[in-house]
C-alpha cells in the first residue's frame, strides 16, 4: 500500500518536508473546510483520481483508529504520527540525524580550514607540531658520534666547535682566535628561505656527508629549488684547514660525547662552511643516516629506478650493494628494495644512465631517488599516511623549531608553491680535478678533490644567486 497524501513526502533534496495538505481523516463532520461545498458524511473518502485507497481502508475499529492507517502500520492502536491527538510525525532515525550533523560540521570544518587563512594556519600548526614531536624518534643515542679514526691524525690541533643551546656556533681555531670575527654575513631575501638536507655515512667511526643539498623556498616565482652541492668539492672549513667539503660534519662533531652534541656540532660546521663558500643563508637543516636510509626505503616497499647497462653491471659486481643477496639488478627498470637503492645513491666511478658519471652521477642519481621518494609517497593510500608519515619522520634529524616548520608549510600552500627545479654547485667546466696527485692544503695532500680557482667560485657563487636569488644575468 503506498503512502497517502497526509504524510510526509521526500523532495528531491533529500530532505523531508509537510505537503500542508488539509487533512480529510481530520476534518470534523459537517464542517465544509476544504471550501468545496461538499460535506462528506462520517467514513465517506472522497477519492483522488491517482489515489488506490478505498473507503474499507478507513473503517473505524472500536479503539479510534482506522483499519489501514499508514501511521499505524502494526494495526496495534499505537499511531505512529498523524493521530487526532496530535502525535508527532515521524522524521529521520537518529543515526541518521547523527550523520548529517556529522557531514555538516565536517563540510563546515574543510571550508573554514582551506578557505581561510587562520584555518591554514590551525591545520598548518598541527602538521608542524606533529613533525617536530615524531622526528629522530627512531635515532640510535650514539648516532653522529665520531671516532679518532675519523679525524687523521695530522688534523686534529685544528679548530674547535661550540654551539650554545640557542643555537649560537662558536669556532675557536688552533691558535685559540675566534673564527666567527672573519665571517660574512651571508645573503638572505625575504622571498626566499634555504634549508639544508644531508645524508650521513658512519662506517667504522667515520662519518662523511656523502649527499648534500640545498632546497630553497622561493616565494617571488613560486618554486622549490633544490641545489645539490659536490661533495669533493675542495672548500675552506671555518677554523681547520681547507679539505672537501663532505668532511666538514666530521671535523665538527668530533669530541662529543653524545650523539645529540655529535649531530648539532658536525650540522652547524657544515652549515657554515657551505655559507661562507656560496654566500647564502641556511636556516636550518634535516638529515637522515644512510643506514636509515634503507630503513625508509623498505619502509615505502621499494622504489622504481631505472639502470644503464653498465650502472647494473657494476652494482652487480662490486660490493655497493653491501648484501651479495641483492646483487641481481638488470638494465631498465627495476624495484629496488632499501639496501639496493643505498647502493645505488653511492655509486660515482660509473656513468649513470644519460651518462653523467664522478660526483655528478651521484649527485643525479640521489635526485632521481628523491623523486622517486616523493611519488611514492604520493601514491600512498590515505588510510595508511598518517602511519607512514610518523616512521619515516622517526629517522629524521632535524634543528628546525615547529615555529620554523610551520612557516615553511604556510609559505608552500599559501602560495601554492609545487614546482621544484634542480642545480649543482660546481657547474659546468667551473673547476679542476686534482686527481690522485692531490693538493696540498698546509698539512697534508688531499686526493681526488675538485678544485676551484678564485675566480671561478665567484662564478658558482653568482650562477648559484641567479638560481636561487632570481638574480639578472650579468651584460
Amino acid at each position: 500500500m503506498r503512502k497517502s497524501e497526509f504524510d510526509d513526502f521526500e523532495t528531491s533534496d533529500g530532505f523531508f518536508e509537510d505537503t500542508g495538505d488539509a487533512s480529510i481523516e481530520n476534518e470534523p463532520e459537517g464542517e465544509d473546510l476544504n471550501g468545496d461545498g461538499e460535506y462528506p458524511d462520517d467514513g465517506e473518502f472522497i477519492e483522488d483520481e491517482n489515489d488506490e485507497y478505498t473507503e474499507e481502508d478507513f473503517s473505524e475499529t472500536e479503539d479510534g483508529y482506522t483499519d489501514g492507517d499508514p501511521d499505524d502500520p502494526e494495526g496495534d492502536g499505537v499511531s505512529d504520527g498523524g493521530n487526532d491527538d496530535g502525535g508527532k510525525k515521524k522524521g529521520l532515525p537518529l543515526t541518521a540525524k547523527i550523520g548529517f550533523i556529522f557531514l555538516a560540521a565536517v563540510i563546515l570544518f574543510a571550508a573554514w580550514a582551506l578557505g581561510t587563512k587562520s584555518g591554514r594556519g590551525f591545520c598548518m600548526g598541527f602538521v608542524a607540531r606533529f613533525v617536530k614531536t615524531n622526528a629522530g624518534t627512531n635515532t640510535p643515542d650514539d648516532e653522529g658520534i665520531v671516532g679518532d679514526s675519523a679525524i687523521p691524525t695530522d688534523e686534529l690541533p685544528n679548530g674547535t666547535i661550540n654551539v650554545g643551546d640557542d643555537g649560537s656556533v662558536e669556532i675557536i681555531d688552533k691558535d685559540g682566535n675566534k673564527v666567527e670575527d672573519t665571517f660574512i654575513d651571508p645573503r638572505s631575501e625575504d622571498y626566499v628561505t634555504t634549508y639544508l638536507i644531508f645524508g650521513l655515512e658512519q662506517i667504522d667511526g667515520a662519518a662523511n656527508t656523502d649527499a648534500i643539498m640545498l632546497v630553497s623556498i622561493n616565494t617571488k616565482d613560486n618554486t622549490i629549488k633544490m641545489t645539490s652541492l659536490l661533495r669533493d668539492t675542495y672548500v675552506k672549513i671555518p677554523g681547520w684547514d681547507k679539505n672537501k667539503l663532505n668532511s666538514a660534519y666530521a671535523k665538527g662533531a668530533h669530541g662529543a660525547e653524545t650523539g645529540s652534541e655529535a649531530r648539532a656540532r658536525g650540522a652547524a660546521l657544515l652549515m657554515k662552511t657551505i655559507e661562507q663558500t656560496y654566500d647564502v643563508k641556511i636556516s636550518g637543516y634535516a638529515s637522515v643516516n644512510f643506514n636509515s636510509f634503507e630503513k625508509i626505503v623498505d619502509r615505502l616497499g621499494g622504489l622504481d629506478i631505472e639502470l644503464g647497462e653498465k650502472e647494473a653491471k657494476y652494482l652487480n659486481t662490486t660490493n655497493y650493494i653491501s648484501n651479495p643477496e641483492y646483487r641481481n639488478v638488470v638494465p631498465g627498470w627495476n624495484h629496488l628494495n632499501g639496501n639496493q637503492v643505498m647502493g645505488y645513491v653511492r655509486v660515482r666511478k660509473e656513468e649513470t644512465l644519460g651518462g653523467s658519471n664522478n660526483d655528478y652521477g651521484r649527485t643525479v642519481r640521489q635526485r632521481r631517488v628523491i623523486t622517486a621518494i616523493i611519488n611514492k609517497y604520493k601514491s600512498t593510500k590515505l588510510t595508511d599516511l598518517f602511519s607512514l608519515t610518523k616512521d619515516l619522520l622517526g629517522y629524521v634529524n632535524t634543528n628546525l623549531t615547529e615555529k620554523q616548520i610551520q612557516d615553511a608549510l604556510t609559505m608552500i600552500v599559501n602560495n601554492g608553491i609545487y614546482t621544484t627545479k634542480s642545480f649543482r654547485v660546481p657547474y659546468g667546466e667551473t673547476f679542476s680535478d686534482s686527481g690522485e696527485a692531490g693538493i696540498y692544503n698546509g698539512s697534508k695532500y688531499v686526493t681526488w678533490t675538485l678544485v676551484m680557482s678564485e675566480e671561478q667560485l665567484q662564478d658558482n657563487i653568482k650562477a648559484l644567486h641567479r638560481f636561487i636569488f632570481l638574480d639578472p644575468e650579468e651584460p
